[in-house]
């Protein structure tokens, strides 16, 4: 059974999180997301995402496209998932917002054996010569997903589940392996740090909580954001339940009302040790925000979430 991509920026692309964010924003959405893991091994992981969302004021609603590619071995396998988003908000009261979000994707699976290496390329001198005798395989599926989202005040959270259709992920002897339904719970609050000080610039302050549980995969990250100008700094802590694995994150990022850039930096901890750059990862974010040109823009409240 193979697991969706795992981001530390995991509020960046929201899409990717719970389809209820689509739309989530007073402006139109434009990202760009790269992790590079494993970076000390000859063949690391590297992961490539790209998203744009919008909100429909008229309807109340909002739309989204979410791209995300992951690369194994230099090109060998790669998963190529597009999803499609809508979502649909509702304010019950002044100071809470409640999102439900619906998810369609197209995910494609590719092996390409030009890289490999098998034994019967390799002579009695241990030199390797020809290719392999067969081509690659591309394979395409469908699927779907389903999230709610809401805040009330201070307060934010929400629940996810992709996958419902468990596509396949590959055949092989007459055997299949699944992608298996993820189940996402995630929540948050902001606390303003300097409320009691009338002349001070906003200090603020976000604890979250994100379990994700995938096949036999559980997953639990505990961290918090500071946020302070147009500066933000974070400190996560991922367990990873199922492997005894151990993850903390370091976040920076700079946001203004047109702008974010994020860089992430991991480095992962097992029961023996400290495992450190053969197991570390980088993550850059890139995003852009875009102002609404009509009318219906200041008539509805946006859903609180984290930049990054």
């Amino acid at each position: 059974m193979g697991q969706d991509p795992i981001f530390s920026q995991l509020f960046f692309n929201p899409l990717y999180l719970n389809p209820a964010y689509a739309g989530a924003s007073k402006y139109i959405r434009l990202g760009l997301i790269y992790r590079n893991q494993w970076t000390a091994m000859n063949m690391p992981y590297s992961t490539f995402g790209v998203s744009y969302d919008r909100t429909v004021q008229k309807i109340r609603s909002g739309v989204g496209v979410n791209i995300v590619s992951d690369v194994e071995a230099l090109g060998v396998f790669t998963r190529t998932t597009m999803d499609i988003v809508y979502a649909y908000g509702i304010q019950p009261t002044y100071n809470s917002h409640l999102r439900f979000g619906l998810q369609t994707s197209a995910i494609m699976r590719s092996r390409n054996y030009s890289g490999l290496v098998f034994p019967d390329m390799i002579d009695v001198g241990g030199n390797t010569s020809g290719s392999p005798d067969f081509n690659g395989v591309t394979s395409w599926n469908y699927d779907f997903s389903v999230g709610v989202a809401g805040d009330y005040e201070n307060f934010y959270g929400g629940v996810a589940v992709h996958h419902i259709l468990e596509p396949v992920e590959a055949r092989y002897a007459g055997t299949k392996a699944y992608i298996p339904r993820k189940y996402t719970v995630h929540l948050g609050a902001d606390f303003n740090l300097f409320k009691w000080y009338r002349f001070k610039e906003v200090l603020l302050f976000s604890p979250n909580v994100i379990y994700i549980q995938q096949g036999e995969f559980n997953q639990l990250n505990l961290g918090a954001y500071l946020s302070r100008y147009r500066l933000v700094a974070g400190l996560w802590f991922r367990d990873n339940l199922s492997l005894n694995s151990h993850t903390f994150i370091i976040t920076v990022g700079y946001q203004d009302d047109v702008f974010r850039i994020g860089y992430s930096y991991d480095f992962s901890i097992m029961d023996y040790g400290l495992r450190g750059l053969p197991s570390s990862s980088h993550e850059v974010t890139l995003g852009w925000n875009f102002e609404y040109k009509n009318k219906y823009r200041r008539k509805f409240r946006y859903i609180k979430c984290p930049k990054f």
